[in-house]
């Protein structure tokens, strides 16, 4: 699974302080990289860097862009490499006409694309598939991107194969495209003559009237109006670990409360998998609704004896190592896991490195027992649109549960069933579970 980012932008007053705000609320979603661009007397400027959104997005920078029009971009790179070069969003000038371009998501079969575009003479300035975008529709139009129109580009880059939700800044306009697939979230939140895009709709401002963009839509904000059109309708393919994992708690994503179905998946879990225990223990944050939920169903009292320290990020999408992260992230309250029989829970394991050593950390407290429940089916395959998994021999449910068990040094571990996940889901059909299942699509 592959790149994975938050984007946001539109039209607002001053938009600048805007973009800031609510890039700080998609923060979750990449930690990598972030930027901004925004159109000023008719001219895009370009603000980016490595690093996070308050260290890039300074109020002194911030401050020096006035603008009412612009889109922004937080990263986490699983295609490209991690450089500054790579950071979105990315500027192309054409015919000398400029155009910036924020993009969520991944395309399938990049290489391929990359190679036929360098053959037909072509050049890139980045190592990210982002760019593809622009090669296409410059090869489309041969005119000043300000000249480009939204419905014709929409039509264009469908015929690209991957998840891709794309925010362009032009001159006049933002025009904001979602893949036929609806594979990536994007929001619209209209409110008055300001209209806001975002991969979240948490990200939003209180206030206005909000709606989720349909798979093969697109949507235009100009300063004097609002255009939006469903293009295309074709079966979803829409990525279940948005519920799982990347979403934010607060979040609405393909329909329903993020914050509802992890508890849900946590409830079924403990359905599923039943043990006798004294405490329930959520992995903290990722695993914290899911283990309400667990401790709600099975009657097992919930204790959040795993302490978050709030000013590390989150280990599974840092570009740095993980195991200096979970020493500093994570601390233990002895004195009410000891002699006890826990029951950890978390969303996902997809390493297992994370978890491993969170067991170990439980382990130095001296419970007497230590029972690790999932509230999703095992990882067993690697995917190429969402999350940092190339090869599927870094995937430790590949193992099997005996193997896995022993590997984490839990006295047993316990999966939800993918038909158990698909019930709470209210079906799969509109699901991909190539992470699950080695196929796209779901079928029982």
């Amino acid at each position: 699974m592959r790149e994975k980012c938050g984007i946001y932008g539109g039209i607002f007053p001053n938009i600048a302080p805007e973009l800031k705000r609510g890039l700080f609320s998609l923060q979750h979603r990449g930690q990598e990289s972030c930027g901004v661009s925004v159109e000023e007397n008719g001219i895009l400027k370009t603000v980016k860097g490595m690093g996070l959104v308050r260290d890039i997005l300074t109020d002194k920078r911030i401050s020096s862009l006035k603008s009412d029009m612009g889109i922004g971009h937080v990263r986490y790179s699983t295609a490209g490499t991690s450089e500054t070069i790579n950071a979105q969003p990315l500027e192309l000038t054409y015919k000398g006409s400029k155009v910036a371009l924020a993009h969520n998501g991944n395309l399938e079969d990049q290489e391929e694309i990359l190679r036929d575009i360098e053959d037909a003479g072509q050049i890139f300035l980045t190592n990210t598939d982002t760019e593809v975008f622009f090669h296409k529709l410059v090869q489309h139009f041969k005119t000043p991107p300000i000249e480009w129109e939204p419905i014709q580009m929409a039509k264009v880059l469908f015929e690209l194969k991957g998840a891709f939700s794309l925010l362009f800044l032009f001159e006049d306009k933002v025009v904001a495209i979602r893949d036929p697939l609806g594979y990536r979230p994007l929001w619209i939140r209209k409110d008055g003559n300001s209209v806001l895009f975002s991969s979240e709709d948490s990200a939003f401002p209180e206030g206005g009237e909000v709606m989720e963009m349909e798979p093969g839509s697109v949507a235009m904000a100009k300063k004097n109006g609002f255009f939006y059109q469903r293009l295309e309708k074709r079966k979803a393919r829409q990525c279940v670990f948005e519920y799982i994992y990347f979403s934010r708690p607060d979040s609405n994503t393909f329909g329903k409360s993020v914050y509802e179905v992890r508890q849900k998946l946590g409830e079924k879990c403990a359905d599923e998998n039943p043990v006798e225990a004294d405490v329930v223990i959520p992995v903290m944050d990722s695993g914290l609704l899911a283990a309400i939920g667990f401790s709600r169903r099975s009657g097992i009292p919930l204790e959040p004896a795993l302490i978050r320290n709030p000013w590390v990020g989150r280990t599974f999408i840092e570009p740095v190592a993980r195991s200096n992260a979970v020493k500093m992230k994570l601390s233990v309250v002895s004195k009410v896991l000891k002699g006890k029989r826990v029951v950890l829970v978390d969303d996902s394991i997809v390493r297992g490195t994370t978890a491993k050593r969170i067991v170990n950390l439980i382990r130095d407290a001296e419970p007497s027992e230590i029972h690790f429940r999932v509230a999703s089916p095992p990882v067993l395959s690697e995917c190429f649109w969402g999350i940092d998994i190339a090869n599927k021999d870094h995937l430790i449910a590949r193992k099997g549960i005996e193997e896995t068990k022993k590997h984490l040094n839990v006295d047993s571990l316990s999966y939800l069933s993918l038909e158990g996940m698909c019930e709470v889901l209210g079906g799969c059909e509109n699901f991909c579970f190539k992470c699950f299942k080695g196929d796209v699509w779901c079928e029982l």
